[in-house]
């Protein structure tokens, strides 16, 4: 799991749900260390994202077979391991306890706290999901309240970003170099012209309605008569791209004007500019480009392998079962933008199973003192998902 202010909305996967709760109270310590302490809702918020993460495991390593119907039936393969499907989650939510409190060690250690925005942020977050979004009538209705929902994340999500800033970031203790972030970018990232077109298309109500045979050969003969032109110079594609669109062009503001410089002057420029005074671009240069990433980066674009592949300024149609795709291939270096932009991601990406191993590590040379009995009340059994 990756851990950024950003990103905080991915650290529960699904809406889950406990029926377990009743008269128990949720308030009971789960497990402490010195002053830190997990209460049973906080356990149960834990539990419930080791559950939703042992689901969708099982369902990956179930494909092709018959749909799961009990997942205490099933075996997760882990670490070259197969262990039953309930000792895989409780194992899961301790190594989630370890990681909470070597997070809140951690960040005494390295001053980390929340800032007046940080906490803004949260109460935002919590508000959304837990009034807008449904998630407040499911956890109240089955021991999670409010408050240990938000202590959860709070420090799962903006404690935890802060702290891996604190080591990876700029000015991290172990920050991740530029050699590092520019590699990951250029093994996992393009960016290319694109001009998408798919076969079928569906309406609102559901209904799909296929190409006929010569209208796909139409709009193939179409994409290929562009990537001619763009291929013999005879348009850009900007020009392409309004065409296709039948939308008109319209005219640079002085301010992207002069953002699209020569590539020698803005080499020049980035020679005489400091660290100091060099402000990060707010924008590409190119407004049609598209970031494309690979499937190591957890989000693969269409056809990211062969577009990967094409040389810079290579014009392509690329043919695939449901679509026809026109792409003329650039050069993400060119563009001080996408480093900026990606920052985060990437240090997330490079240094992100890492940060969670030293927490786990860390977790592990601490006392920790657990209540077992309440543990095992709190089984991963009596999960359900039939809230409604």
């Amino acid at each position: 799991m990756k851990f950024t202010k950003r990103a905080v909305a991915a650290l529960i996967a699904a809406l889950l749900a406990l029926t377990m709760v009743g008269c128990h109270e949720a308030k009971e310590i789960v497990a402490s260390y010195d002053d830190i302490e997990i209460t049973g809702g906080m356990y149960l918020a834990m539990l419930l994202e080791a559950d939703g993460a042992a689901r969708t495991l099982a369902d990956e390593q179930n494909e092709g077979d018959a749909q799961i119907k009990d997942y205490g039936d099933v075996q997760i393969k882990n670490d070259g391991k197969v262990v039953d499907y309930y000792d895989y989650v409780k194992d899961e939510t301790k190594k989630l306890v370890r990681q909470y409190i070597a997070t809140e060690t951690l960040a005494k250690e390295y001053k980390v706290t929340l800032s007046d925005e940080d906490k803004a942020g949260l109460d935002a977050y919590v508000s959304y999901l837990w009034d807008s979004y449904g998630y407040g009538i499911m956890y109240e209705e089955n021991g999670v309240n409010r408050t240990s929902y938000t202590e959860y994340m709070r420090n799962a999500g903006y404690l935890r970003g802060n702290l891996f800033e604190a080591i990876y970031g700029k000015e991290g203790k172990t920050p991740v170099t530029e050699e590092e972030l520019k590699k990951y970018m250029n093994d996992n990232y393009c960016i290319a012209n694109v001009i998408t077109e798919n076969l079928s298309n569906t309406d609102e109500n559901g209904n799909t309605t296929t190409l006929t045979e010569d209208e796909a050969k139409d709009l193939l003969e179409k994409l290929n008569t562009y990537a001619d032109r763009l291929t013999k110079g005879d348009a850009d594609f900007e020009t392409i791209f309004h065409e296709h669109n039948e939308s008109e062009h319209e005219k640079e503001d002085t301010a992207d004007a002069d953002n699209k410089t020569d590539d020698k002057e803005a080499d020049k420029d980035t020679e005489e500019t400091t660290e100091e005074t060099k402000e990060a671009p707010t924008k590409p240069l190119d407004s049609h480009a598209t970031l494309l990433s690979s499937k190591e980066t957890g989000n693969e674009s269409a056809n990211f392998d062969e577009i990967y592949k094409m040389k810079v300024g290579e014009v392509k149609v690329i043919e695939s079962e449901d679509s026809y795709t026109l792409v003329v291939k650039s050069d993400i270096n060119a563009d001080p933008y996408y480093i900026y932009s990606l920052d985060e991601s990437l240090r997330q990406q490079i240094k992100g199973d890492e940060f969670n191993n030293k927490l786990d590590e860390e977790g592990g040379k601490l006392d920790i003192k657990y209540n077992n009995g309440e543990i095992s009340y709190l089984s991963p059994k009596k999960i359900t998902y039939d809230v409604y």
